[in-house]
């Protein structure tokens, strides 16, 4: 009786690697194919107007650095503005901002979230001045032509254009963990999925949308998953979020385990958010609407982090079932298809002896996001503030093409 329990659990487990594996191989092969843009053949019939968005909460050592560089933009001034939605930042960092020229939105809540923030700027905007709103986190620093790049994508009246987010800072194990870990995804749920024909994902910041509709559907959003809830918002409504891989914006990444687990615990709790009813809703969106992108961002709540999924996969492979199963070979070739899978979708600058070091956190980092699933509670419903810094460099092993920022 209970070999044939531990039998049933085994084929279980063996199938859900399977899939959350099969998903992640099929899109990382898929992203080896995806066509960079030609700016050279892309004729700039108009300039569009962006409103920068900073939602700037508790962030007084970063928020100068960052509008500096919004404002040193190869783009003409008068066609964009930088707007900083300040909240709890400090008298001396708000006298700061007055004298730059941006437009500054103080705001004020009992529960902060990056929602809030956003809705509460966009309803003080005037409309029919914008074309499209740029979303930036606080430490995000775009590269010189970044915005020349999405106006580029944005000729023919496209709804919405992710960026190309990558490591501000490789400077300790962790900083390379999450570096790595975000150009994963980036092959994987953008360029991937952008060369199959289906929706890209959106990072959370580096994106720029119609004005008008940003507006319209962030209104209805209020949770610290602002991202997610935009992304199913686009595909209930058959809109294709584009990916330009070499527009940049420079992320600064956690740089040790404490902002590590911080972070992290938003992430798993955005990934399983409000899971039955959006599955639901997207498996019919599937059948009865044909709607794939939909159905895809329903099913990628069920795909394990990219952390988890290897931690399970070498765990299930090596340390419990190996030894002591017939189905052992079969999560092996599950283990090692996971790790080609990750092989084909890492940047080649990540290969050298500082990553190699890094890697030997990853058994902590595997913990600290086993961790992040029991600390989930409310983790979607205020903002989890993450310490910067202002010393942060740009990292060296952003793509070439990029003009990295001093």
């Amino acid at each position: 009786m209970f070999e044939n329990i531990s039998l049933i659990l085994e084929i279980i487990l063996l199938f859900y690697l399977l899939f959350n594996v099969g998903y992640v191989f099929v899109f990382s092969v898929a992203g080896v194919f995806y066509k960079p843009t030609n700016f050279k053949t892309i004729e700039i019939k108009k300039q569009n107007k962006f409103a920068i968005l900073i939602p700037a909460y508790k962030h007084d050592e970063v928020i100068l650095n960052t509008v500096g560089h919004c404002l040193n933009q190869n783009y003409p001034t008068d066609k964009f503005d930088v707007i900083v939605i300040a909240d709890s930042l400090s008298k001396l960092t708000i006298g700061e901002l007055l004298i730059m020229p941006i437009k500054l939105i103080p705001v004020q809540f009992e529960t902060s979230t990056k929602a809030k923030s956003l809705n509460t700027a966009l309803g003080l905007l005037p409309e029919n001045v914008y074309d499209y709103c740029l979303v930036l986190d606080v430490d995000n620093v775009m590269e010189k032509d970044f915005l020349m790049k999405i106006n580029a994508r944005l000729q023919n009246n496209e709804m919405i254009v992710q960026g190309h987010r990558t490591a501000k800072n490789l400077d300790t194990p962790f900083s390379i963990l999450d570096g790595l870990s975000e150009e994963i995804n980036n092959h994987i749920f953008r360029k991937g999925h952008v060369a199959l024909g289906i929706t890209s994902a959106l990072s959370g910041s580096g994106q720029a949308m119609k004005f008008n509709e940003f507006k319209a559907m962030m209104e209805k959003i209020e949770s610290v998953v602002e991202d997610k809830e935009l992304e199913f918002s686009l595909v209930r409504a058959g809109a294709k979020v584009l990916f330009e891989n070499d527009a940049y914006v420079f992320d600064e990444k956690v740089q040790n385990a404490k902002v590590f687990s911080t972070q992290r615990r938003r992430w798993v709790a955005s990934q399983f958010f409000d899971f039955n009813t959006i599955f639901l809703e997207g498996l019919a969106n599937l059948l009865l609407n044909g709607n794939l992108d939909f159905f895809d961002k329903a099913i990628q709540r069920i795909i394990l982090p990219r952390v988890l999924l290897l931690g399970l996969s070498f765990f299930s492979a090596f340390i419990i079932l190996l030894p002591f199963t017939s189905l052992g070979i079969y999560f092996l070739a599950i283990f090692f298809l996971c790790c080609l899978s990750y092989m084909l979708a890492i940047p080649s600058a990540y290969f050298n002896l500082n990553t190699l070091s890094a890697a030997m956190r990853l058994p902590q980092a595997f913990f600290l996001m086993v961790m992040a699933m029991f600390k989930t509670k409310d983790a979607t419903k205020t903002f989890l503030h993450t310490e910067h810094s202002t010393t942060v460099k740009t990292s060296k092993v952003s793509q070439p093409s990029a003009n990295n920022p001093d």
